[in-house]
C-alpha cells in the first residue's frame, strides 16, 4: 500500500525548529531578521505566492516588506533598487517573485543581489557551492526535494534516481544534490523524449522526481513497482490543482509519494524560510 508524504507537517516541523533557531540568535544582531519581496507587474500566480511567503515569515518572527513595482519597469531602476536593498544593513534577505516581465534579464537581475541575501539560493555564487558540497542556502524547491528524502529517511546511497525536468532552478542544481549524496543520476528534458523513450529512465528509478509543468505526464506505466516518486508540479486545471503526475493512475504502483498540493509546495517556503534564517546568521552571528 502507497504512502502519502505529508508535506505540510514537516513544514510545520521545520517552521518550529527555524523559529527557535531565529530566537535564539536574535541577540546577536543589531536588528531582527527581514525578507523583502519585489513583485514586478499585476501577476496573480506571484501576489498570491508572496502572500503565502508572508504568512510564514509572520509565523517565525520575520519581518515581511514588499515592493511592488509596475510591468514597465525598467532594468536600471530595478537594479538600483536590489542595490538599495543589498546595502540596507536592516534587509536579511531578497527574493524576486516569478513570473515577471521577459523585457527584463533574469540573469543580470539574478547577478545583481548579494549572495548573502539571496533567499532563493539561485545566485551563481550560492549555486557553484552545491558543487563544493558546503552550500548554506539552497534552492528552494531542490533543498524541498531534498528535506523529504531525509525526513522520510530514503536512503539515496547508490540509489537509481531519475529527475524528469532540467531547468536551472530545480531540475540542473538537484542533480548535484542528488550526486553528492551518491546517488546514481539521470535527468530527462526535451532532448530525451525527441531522441528515444522516456521511459527507459523513469522506469528503472528508485526515486523519480517530476518538474516540467505538464499536468498528469507521468503515467502508471512510467513508474517502476515500490518506487519513491516526488511530484514537484503545479498546475492549475479546471476543478483545481493538480501536479505532473498522474496520481491516480500512479498511485498503486508505488512505496510514496508526494500529493499535489500539500506535498513539496509547503516546503518549498519553509526552505525559503531556512534561507532567511541562514543569512541572518551570516550576517549577524558573531563567531
Amino acid at each position: 500500500m502507497a504512502e502519502l508524504i505529508d508535506g505540510r507537517k514537516i513544514a510545520r516541523e521545520m517552521r518550529v525548529d527555524i523559529k527557535q533557531k531565529l530566537d535564539a540568535l536574535r541577540g546577536s544582531g543589531e536588528f531582527p531578521p527581514k525578507l523583502v519581496s519585489v513583485t514586478i507587474g499585476k501577476v496573480e500566480d506571484a501576489r498570491l505566492y508572496a502572500k503565502v511567503q508572508e504568512s510564514a515569515a509572520e509565523e517565525i518572527g520575520v519581518e515581511f516588506d514588499v515592493y511592488e513595482l509596475d510591468e514597465d519597469v525598467g532594468q536600471g531602476t530595478l537594479l538600483g533598487i536590489i542595490e538599495k536593498l543589498n546595502t540596507d544593513k536592516t534587509v536579511t534577505a531578497i527574493i524576486i517573485q516569478q513570473p515577471f516581465p521577459a523585457a527584463l534579464e533574469w540573469d543580470k537581475i539574478v547577478f545583481a543581489i548579494a549572495p548573502e541575501k539571496d533567499a532563493e539560493g539561485i545566485h551563481p555564487w550560492n549555486l557553484g557551492r552545491i558543487f563544493r558540497r558546503d552550500a548554506d542556502i539552497v534552492p528552494c524547491t531542490p533543498g524541498a526535494v531534498m528535506k523529504i528524502l531525509r525526513a522520510e529517511r530514503i536512503d539515496l546511497y547508490g540509489r537509481d534516481v531519475v529527475i524528469v525536468g532540467h531547468s536551472a532552478i530545480v531540475g540542473k542544481p538537484l542533480s548535484l544534490m542528488m550526486l553528492n549524496e551518491f546517488a546514481t543520476t539521470s535527468v530527462c528534458h526535451i532532448g530525451t523524449a525527441e531522441k528515444g523513450d522516456i521511459t527507459a529512465y523513469t522506469k528503472r528509478a528508485d526515486v523519480l522526481v517530476v518538474a516540467v509543468g505538464s499536468a498528469g505526464m507521468v503515467k502508471g506505466d512510467w513508474v517502476r513497482k515500490g518506487a519513491v516518486v516526488i511530484d514537484v508540479g503545479i498546475n492549475n486545471v479546471p476543478g483545481g490543482i493538480v501536479g505532473d503526475v498522474d496520481f491516480d493512475d500512479v498511485f498503486p504502483k508505488v512505496k510514496k509519494i508526494t500529493p499535489v498540493p500539500g506535498g513539496v509546495g509547503p516546503i518549498t517556503v519553509s526552505i525559503l524560510m531556512r534561507n532567511v534564517l541562514r543569512a541572518y546568521r551570516m550576517q549577524h552571528e558573531k563567531v
